[in-house]
């Protein structure tokens, strides 16, 4: 049973990954097909099912460690993880820590036996919402690496979303390898290639953008007929939406679109131009091991707010299904 069971889960994680390498839903079904795999391999009592249990609950353990390590980040150090015009509110922060907190004396409690007539049954909302975030949180890892693995070969069209400019008006290392990856991509097709470099000017820089990447372009060589300034975006959606006009005006609605970005924000990207129904590819640009991190917090705080109604609703109806099951 558990070797036809784990066969059909690794078919339809292949089937869907193929199907739809870029969508959260598939991450997400991965997420649990993976669980449930080493669920019944821990229930198995076959010798070679004991490798398996084993594996899966590392990975377990690990994407867990992961993201508590992010959870720490995010509120510990709320100041490199949002852009300056946003902010993590003080009750935001606290309401965290208190749902930290809370969660881990009710796992104490559980595993000291002293559950059951008690309040914690009355809060198992928590535990189960946390675990609820853990698969999203393990979905945009399994989302971050389709994105680096299915990557476009040939294009077109070359759209840059930028990042902050450095002291105002700099390019700083994260834009610098999106320049460098687009410069790189577009010297390996065999035809001219247009590049739409997107970005507007934030309040603490001196030029957009775009105007700085356009900069950064030419000085390295590559023609200013063949790059498009994108300057009025501020977030990813805009910077999508404001290059989608500048495309469809080029010969063949732009041809071959492939955004450039790095990789731990390419999966985001794409789940929002799916969501536009924007046909494109991606490519992603490294990263700095000592930056990913950063950009991994701020990238899955950004992913959790792309459908905000959809968490609370989820919360609600747990909190209200935990007091419905305790009244009964």
């Amino acid at each position: 049973m558990l070797l036809s069971a784990s066969a059909a889960i690794i078919f339809l994680i292949i089937l869907l990954t193929i199907w739809d390498p870029h969508g959260l839903n598939s991450a997400v079904i991965t997420v649990l097909g993976g669980g449930l795999m080493t669920l019944l391999a821990t229930l198995s009592q076959h010798p070679w099912a004991v490798p398996l249990a084993d594996l899966g609950k590392l990975i377990t353990l690990a994407i867990g460690a992961w993201g508590l390590f992010t959870l720490f980040l995010i509120i510990g150090t709320p100041s490199l993880i949002v852009r300056k015009r946003e902010r993590l509110t003080f009750g935001l922060i606290a309401g965290i820590w208190l749902w930290l907190i809370l969660g881990g004396a009710w796992l104490y409690a559980v595993s000291h036996g002293a559950f059951d007539n008690t309040i914690w049954p009355w809060l198992s909302f928590i535990p189960a919402f946390s675990l609820y975030l853990g698969v999203l949180f393990g979905a945009s890892i399994i989302g971050y690496l389709r994105a680096i693995c299915f990557r476009a070969r040939h294009a077109d069209t070359l759209v840059i979303l930028g990042a902050g400019l450095r002291n105002g008006n700099q390019i700083g290392r994260v834009l610098g390898a999106r320049l460098d990856t687009a410069l790189t991509f577009a010297s390996r097709q065999n035809h001219p290639v247009t590049l739409i470099v997107s970005g507007g000017q934030g309040a603490d820089e001196t030029t957009s953008e775009a105007a700085a990447m356009a900069d950064y372009l030419e000085c390295h060589g590559y023609p200013a007929n063949l790059i498009i300034q994108e300057t009025a975006a501020t977030n990813t959606r805009t910077n999508l939406l404001n290059s989608q006009k500048l495309w469809w005006q080029l010969p063949n609605q732009g041809g071959r679109v492939v955004l450039i970005t790095n990789g731990y924000h390419l999966f985001r990207t794409r789940l929002l131009a799916q969501h536009l129904r924007l046909h494109v590819g991606g490519y992603p640009a490294p990263t700095r091991l000592g930056y990913l991190p950063i950009g991994w917090a701020r990238e899955f705080l950004a992913l959790i707010m792309v459908h905000p109604r959809l968490h609370r609703s989820v919360l609600i109806g747990m909190v209200a299904t935990n007091l419905l099951w305790m009244l009964m």
